[in-house]
Formats: structure tokens, sequence, C-alpha cells
């Protein structure tokens, strides 16, 4: 398999793992608050981040030469740090109260527009010359989602919920931008922990300003519930540090309309584990929806 072949599976599997992440968020959103759940999400990413730059660059290859290269003196850091900026924080600052204030099924198909915002974004920011095929496929992907959509829940929706569900598109697409943009000085972990170090500071903030003083029931109780601490490992090792690493380290391999068609593939996959682990009802209207959008993904990724 080539490089561009690998480059696909990084950014297809790291869509994979944020689809079970759905799952994990609502088990532990019944036990505290969006923003604290985001603080202890990205903290111990955070850490982990850490724990890997330090083992990785002791540990040597064969050559002499670090596991992990890391170092972040020295590098311009617009690129990056607007990397931070939009992903993880203004995106799922955007999506959390997206979804406050409109259904998810609304919300769901709003989100669902990025692969066409990403192909917007990659003719625009990254002057890449786009096939008609991978315009198509975008719009099916889109279709596919709306699809398993129908009659999951009213179609609830308010201006405010609307801008929120538009800046997240808009971040969402914008990630796979400057990932690649800032892909020409930094590798997939460097990237990684910058973003992770922005999210820390932030949602740490933004959890401490929201729980108002009630610091002991919204902050510090949820570490003691067992239900909690696995979605928050999962969240936090799995679906922040190894998903975003595959997403960075993919992204310097395909374009940008490329990478964001994948994103809804986690559609299929948050669908799947419900019915798998939380027993939900398997639709018509689903399993339709996610052919559709599992056919457009790989005509759009293939040669012929």
């Amino acid at each position: 398999m080539n490089i561009h072949g690998k480059g696909l599976l990084a950014v297809a599997a790291g869509n994979v793992i944020f689809g079970f992440s759905f799952l994990f968020s609502r088990l532990a959103l019944n036990i505290t608050i969006p923003s604290v759940l985001m603080a202890y999400r990205f903290t111990v990413a955070f850490l982990v981040m850490n724990i890997i730059v330090l083992a990785g660059r002791k540990i040597r290859k064969k050559d002499g030469d670090p596991l992990v290269e890391f170092s972040l003196k020295g590098k311009p850091l617009k690129n990056v740090l607007l990397l931070a900026l939009f992903q993880p924080i203004l995106y799922f600052f955007c999506e959390t109260y997206g979804i406050y204030y409109t259904s998810s099924a609304f919300s769901g198909t709003i989100i669902a527009i990025i692969p066409i915002m990403g192909v917007v974004f990659d003719r625009l920011f990254m002057r890449t010359d786009i096939r008609r095929k991978q315009v198509i496929c975008a719009f099916l992907s889109v279709a596919g989602v709306i699809v398993t959509t129908l009659g999951a829940e009213g179609m609830k929706s308010s201006l405010v919920g609307v801008l929120f569900l538009a800046g997240a598109v808009c971040f969402g697409a914008l990630f796979y931008v400057f990932s690649k943009k800032s892909a020409e000085y930094y590798n997939a972990i460097e990237r990684t922990y910058v973003m992770f170090a922005g999210a820390t500071a932030v949602f740490i903030a933004f959890a401490l300003v929201q729980c108002g003083g009630n610091y002991h029931q919204l902050l510090i109780a949820p570490a003691g519930d067992g239900t909690f601490i696995i979605a928050v490992i999962y969240l936090a090792v799995i679906s922040s540090v190894a998903a975003f690493i595959f997403q960075n380290w993919g992204n310097n391999y395909v374009s940008v309309s490329e990478a964001t068609l994948f994103a809804n593939l986690t559609t299929v996959i948050s669908i799947l584990a419900g019915v798998i682990f939380l027993h939900e009802a398997f639709t018509i209207q689903q399993i339709i929806g996610a052919i559709v959008i599992l056919i457009s993904v790989y005509v759009a990724n293939v040669k012929r």
C-alpha cells in the first residue's frame, strides 16, 4: 500500500474511533455537565501526550534517533495555534451548544455538511483541483446522514442553535486545512500536543466558571464514579490521543476534501454502537443511510 492509501486508512481510523465517542459521552453526561467532561477529557489527554513525548524521546530506534521526534522551538506558531483554536476548542464549544439548542437529528444533519465545506475550503485555501466525483460524493454523504435521521425525532431547531452548528461545520473543516498547513513544520505528535495544551487550559477555565462554586458535585464527585472514569479514559486516550494522531498523520498525505469526506463515517459507527451496546432500534432508514454514506466514501477514493 502506498503512502496515500495509508493516509486514507489513518483518517478513516480516526473517524471510526470518533463514532464510538458519542456512546461514552452519553454515559459521562449522565453524571456531569459538558464543560466538566471536556475539562477532564483534555486534561487526561494532555497528560498522556506528555508521557508519550517523554518516553518516546528516551527510547531509541536502531539508527540512534529517538522514537518520537518532538521539538516546538524556533518554529512558526501561527498555523499550529489556529489549528488548536479551531479544533478542539471552537469546534467542541460550538457542537456542544448547537446540540443543546437543537435536536440531535437536526444537529447531526448540519454537522454532516463538513465534507461539502471541506471541498470548498480545499479549493479556497489549498488551491487543490477538485474532481467532480468528490463533489457528488460529498453531497451523497450528506444525503445519507439526512436519511439516517428520518423518523429519529423531531427536527427541532433555533436560530442560536443553527449559528452554533454553522460555526462547528466551519471549524471542523478548518481543522483539516490547518492540520495540513502546519504539517510543513510540525509532525503529527507535535500538532496533537499543541491542540491538547490549548484545549486543557480553555476547558478547565470554562468548567470552573460554569460550575459556579458547586465544585464538589459537578467537578470532584464525578472522579469517584467508575462509569465516568471509563468514559473519560476512552474519550481522552483513544478518542483524543489516538484518533487525533491518526487524523493529523493522515492529513499529511491526503487532500482536505478527501479527509473531510470520511467525517460522516462517524455517523455510521455511532448508530452501530447504539444498536450493539445500548440495544437501540436499527431502522430501515438508518440502514439505507449508512449504505449511502459508505458507498459515497468508497467511490470518492477509488481511482477507477
